[in-house]
């Protein structure tokens, strides 16, 4: 018997581990995301999107521009409007579920996948994703793992030098350095803390988190670190980080990702919601 359980509740899947919740995904029309994530006593880390930013959801998948041929797609924002003329909201595609989120228990938690179609604002296919994502309880930490597989199923793609992509977390307010958060970059067990310029976007860091110390509840944190990227020999970034709570590994921040037709470009992020001070061991578990 599975120490994990899952919970549906229309479009949201909540998992529970040996000690409560550790999250949910779920998805809609326009695209999928984790949100909540839990810390082990339940404390959420992730915001499911903040006013400014209602396409910034949680632990999720974006791109701004995809081409496919001669056609471009905006996988980044979706149709919630913030204001008259707003860039970024044209050409816009949605990813396109093929049914509903399969899910599986094992020895590392619970296991779910989904497959969708990314199409572009006409309802043409652009290229197929598979979404594999995982849960799963540590010791003062849950972890959640996503990977993205992207594949040209219907020519050659492109997915263009832009800070719009690929895997992130929009953080929860509490952590941030503007409420008494702070930024924490990581590399070779080394703790580096300040503002996101200094110590994590654009750095070569093994992991990245925000961190604060809130009154009544204690320390609480989300760590970032890249398992894979099979667009670069690296696992230190490049990652796109500020202060104001984006925290996203940017695999085409430096340059763009071209796939010929058949080809799949596989991604993934780890992603932890810890209690108490960030421990470099959790990177090995």
């Amino acid at each position: 018997m599975s120490e994990y359980q899952v919970k549906v509740n229309e479009a949201t899947y909540m998992v529970q581990g040996p000690e409560g919740f550790l999250g949910a995904f779920g998805t809609n029309f326009w695209r999928s995301w984790v949100c909540p994530l839990y810390t082990p006593s339940g404390h959420n880390v992730v915001q499911e999107f903040p006013f400014d930013h209602p396409f910034h959801n949680g632990v999720f998948v974006g791109q701004n521009p995809v081409f496919c041929g001669e056609r471009e797609a905006n996988f980044w924002a979706f149709p919630v409007k913030r204001k008259h003329g707003d860039a970024l909201m044209e050409k816009q595609g949605r990813m396109d579920p093929q049914g509903k989120p399969e899910f599986e228990f094992g020895s590392r938690g619970v296991r779910f996948t989904l497959t969708s179609i990314w199409r572009d604002q006409n309802e043409e296919p652009i290229l197929n994703e598979r979404r594999i994502v995982r849960f799963r309880a540590l010791p003062g930490a849950t972890e959640c793992t996503i990977i993205s597989e992207k594949t040209a199923a219907y020519g050659p793609v492109t997915f263009g030098k832009t800070k719009f992509g690929s895997i992130g977390v929009r953080v929860e307010p509490r952590l941030l350095p503007k409420l008494g958060g702070r930024v924490i970059g990581v590399r070779d067990g080394e703790l580096a803390y300040g503002s996101a310029d200094e110590v994590a976007s654009g750095k070569d860091v093994d992991a990245v988190a925000y961190e604060a110390d809130i009154p009544g509840v204690g320390t609480l944190g989300v760590c970032l670190t890249i398992s894979m990227n099979s667009a670069s020999d690296s696992n230190r970034g490049p990652w796109f980080i500020r202060d104001y709570g984006m925290a996203m590994f940017n695999a085409t921040q430096d340059a763009p990702i071209t796939l010929a037709e058949g080809e799949s470009w596989e991604a993934c992020l780890r992603v932890l919601a810890y209690e108490g001070p960030l421990q470099t061991t959790w990177f090995s578990k």
